[in-house]
């Protein structure tokens, strides 16, 4: 009786280790087989790719860690799998994925990110450099302080961030007296009980901007911000944005996306640089029947971009930035004739560039705490010829 049952286990024991194997041979069959995603439109983010085999690459090291990268991106089922995983870590009482919090309220926040003291140093430099070299340019920063910092009271307990309203005072003390500082930490502070962020995704709703255009209006050398007065229209009501793919937390919920238009329009014109490409709306519809609807705002992230306004001011204005600023700039077009925006993650020139070549007055640094203390092109973008 005994020797049976070793025999049954045995033989039951063989069947679920050929059933195991073949389920292996079958996902190495069909990742070999299956083509290759240029994008994650889940993440909204682009894919690692095969990485080619050269013997540079293999005594450096760099080809297995590009290699290890591909086969995260690329492995088949890889989104079931990672909604599973993220299950089970948030049944054991995770609060954290992937560098987002999931705060109370279901408020996702990314972690506050801590500058390099070096690459922050280089960024004083070149822009203190820039406005010594400018006098006759009006340079002003900006800087965003991100969900993390200003709901403070969301975060999860017993989770610990960096004081990201601190790390602003240091590096403004760093920057030269002529550069003039538009403070979005104190306006923020003052509208907590309205919506200032989107609960899924990283960026400031258009009512946070709004909010900081109005309460920076002075800083920005815009003597009446209330001469425009305008609507707000929802222009989507199913965005689920990046902290929620990226997380795989609420990867259900549902926001709106809010867009603010002038009630007395007037035209004006949007030239997009390198795709030689012309519009007269600062808005893009077509990303509201893609995942990234936040893209509505500027149709996303873009080198160079010109706006001819035809307003009645003499001032050029050039905006260098992240995409924080994208919901922010249709609020200065009634301010400005001109207004030049660089994204420095994708334009191949430098500020001396751009501020001869279109004449600029006024200059000013939009970004996020988050993206300016840990974007690395700046420093490139800042160069002096």
């Amino acid at each position: 009786m005994k020797k049976t049952r070793r025999r049954e286990r045995k033989k039951a024991n063989r069947i679920l280790g050929m059933l195991f194997l073949a389920i292996l041979l079958g996902f190495f069959v069909v990742n070999l087989i299956k083509s290759d995603q240029d994008t994650s439109e889940l993440e909204n983010r682009s894919l690692s790719q095969r990485p080619k085999l050269t013997w540079e690459s293999i005594t450096s090291g760099t080809f297995m860690e590009r290699f290890e990268s591909y086969v995260s991106d690329q492995f088949v089922g890889r989104n079931v799998f990672r909604e599973i995983y993220v299950g089970f870590s948030r049944f054991g009482g995770s609060r954290e994925e992937n560098d987002v919090l999931r705060g109370r309220h279901r408020q996702l926040m990314e972690t506050i990110s801590i500058p390099d003291e070096e690459l922050l140093a280089e960024d004083v430099a070149g822009i203190n450099e820039y406005a010594l070299s400018y006098p006759d340019v009006s340079t002003h920063i900006l800087l965003v302080p991100d969900s993390a910092e200003i709901l403070s009271n969301r975060i999860p307990l017993f989770a610990s961030v960096a004081d990201q309203a601190e790390l602003f005072d240091n590096f403004r003390a760093q920057l030269d007296d002529s550069i003039i500082w538009a403070d979005a930490v104190s306006v923020l502070e003052e509208h907590t009980d309205e919506k200032l962020y989107y609960q899924t995704d990283p960026h400031w709703t258009t009512q946070g901007a709004y909010d900081v255009f109005l309460g920076t209006a002075g800083s920005l050398g815009i003597e009446d911000p209330y001469d425009t007065t305008y609507d707000s229209y929802c222009a989507a009501y199913d965005f689920n944005g990046t902290l929620s793919s990226t997380s795989g937390f609420l990867i259900n919920r549902k926001e709106e996306v809010d867009v603010y238009l002038p009630e007395n329009a007037t035209s004006y014109l949007v030239t997009y640089v390198e795709e030689a490409e012309k519009t007269t709306s600062i808005y893009s519809t077509d990303a509201l029947d893609t995942r990234d609807k936040y893209a509505v705002f500027m149709g996303g992230n873009h080198s160079l971009v010109e706006i001819d306004t035809g307003a009645d001011s003499s001032n050029t204005l050039l905006v260098v930035k992240d995409s924080f600023a994208n919901c922010f700039i249709p609020f200065l077009i009634p301010h400005y004739s001109r207004i030049i925006v660089v994204d420095p993650r994708y334009y191949a020139g430098t500020i001396g560039d751009i501020t001869s070549t279109y004449s600029i007055t006024d200059t000013l640094f939009l970004y996020s705490g988050n993206t300016f203390f840990t974007d690395t092109t700046l420093k490139g973008f800042l160069e002096s010829e």
